[in-house]
């Protein structure tokens, strides 16, 4: 048999065997939204009352956003961000899912990573 042939079943055996490395916990990248989202950021703080920002970011740079305020409680506010945020990402072709980015002032949307 010829090295590559050899290396290739040794290859598919062992991975047969051990699998994948994995800690069976699913992998997320979560991209920092570009620079043009910083105005609709500080837009989003001038706002008054219980208010939510959700963002969804394409790896190819892609983006959409929504963001509700003035709500009584933060349930209602994230709700309607999350639909805006929907029909934003149904417009401009952003496949990735809408993430929390921000609940009243404080952003949220990295500590997941930290």
């Amino acid at each position: 048999m010829k090295p590559f042939v050899k290396f290739a079943l040794l290859a598919i055996l062992l991975s047969a065997l051990f699998g994948c490395a994995n800690s069976g916990e699913p992998f997320e990248v979560r991209l920092a939204p570009p620079d043009t989202f910083n105005p609709v950021f500080m837009r989003y703080k001038e706002r008054p009352g219980e208010k939510v920002i959700v963002v969804a970011v394409d790896p190819g740079g892609s983006w959409a956003f929504g963001y509700d305020h003035s709500r009584d409680n933060l349930q209602e506010a994230a709700m309607n961000a999350a639909m805006k945020c929907d029909k934003a990402r149904e417009k401009h072709k952003v496949f990735t899912k809408a993430k929390i980015f921000a609940i009243n002032d404080e952003v949220v949307y990295y500590d997941q990573f930290k």
